[in-house]
């Protein structure tokens, strides 16, 4: 893992938050970001850590957690290229609330605390853009909650199949971490993942789920 500064606009700054920020505050993220990589597996940090700043994931996926019961750790999200996170706790000085970990190799971008507090001091109007990326991320914390109460297995594996195969129709995941990524069970799993493919929609094999067929997926969305 290594460090690097970003002389240019980063990648990021055409994809998720960064995309609709004005020009100067991507020249700031580009100017003060590190480029960092995680191993798969590897924490980008654990629940109750201190915050040592924002991450912004521009290749890989992103493996977020939460210790629920007994410090037993329940999959709420997987984060794909685009994806900020760190903003809440950061900003509002407080222990991390979830675990980040790598759920492929990554490549992220890192805006250290000591750059945000310098840059909200000398420029209040950031504050905005970071607003802005708390609300990104409350969007999704909302989604997510709301299609695990109102939808079906089915309609919550297409969306968040073709969510995940946005940018590559072949999705390196289990369907183990499928599962658990949803919050049923590897039998429920198996059996809506072989109506899919009986459809055409996937193909599943060991650690990957190819998408044959959009259309299918968005049917039962």
């Amino acid at each position: 893992m290594s460090d690097r500064t970003a002389t240019k606009p980063c990648s990021l700054d055409n994809v998720g938050w960064l995309a609709n920020e004005p020009a100067e505050f991507k020249c700031w993220v580009a100017r003060e970001g590190r480029w960092r990589r995680f191993a798969v597996g590897q924490f980008v940090y654990q629940a109750g850590d201190r915050p040592d700043g924002v991450y912004g994931l521009a290749s890989g996926s992103l493996l977020i957690t939460f210790p629920l019961v007994a410090e037993e750790p329940v999959v709420i999200h997987r984060a794909e290229a685009g994806f900020w996170i760190g903003d809440l706790a950061e900003l509002a000085d407080a222990q991390r609330l979830v675990t980040v970990s790598a759920a492929t190799d990554c490549r992220l971008l890192h805006l250290p605390s000591h750059a945000i507090h310098a840059a909200l001091t000398a420029k209040p109007i950031y504050w905005q853009s970071f607003y802005r990326l708390n609300m990104i991320t409350l969007a999704t914390t909302v989604r997510i909650l709301s299609e695990t109460l109102a939808l079906t297995v089915r309609a919550r594996v297409c969306r968040r199949l073709l969510s995940l195969a946005e940018r590559s129709s072949s999705v390196d995941i289990t369907q183990e971490q499928l599962a658990q990524l949803l919050g049923v069970t590897r039998t429920t799993m198996r059996r809506c993942l072989a109506d899919l493919e009986s459809r055409g929609a996937i193909e599943s094999t060991y650690g990957k789920v190819e998408v044959k067929d959009r259309s299918v997926l968005e049917t039962f969305r």
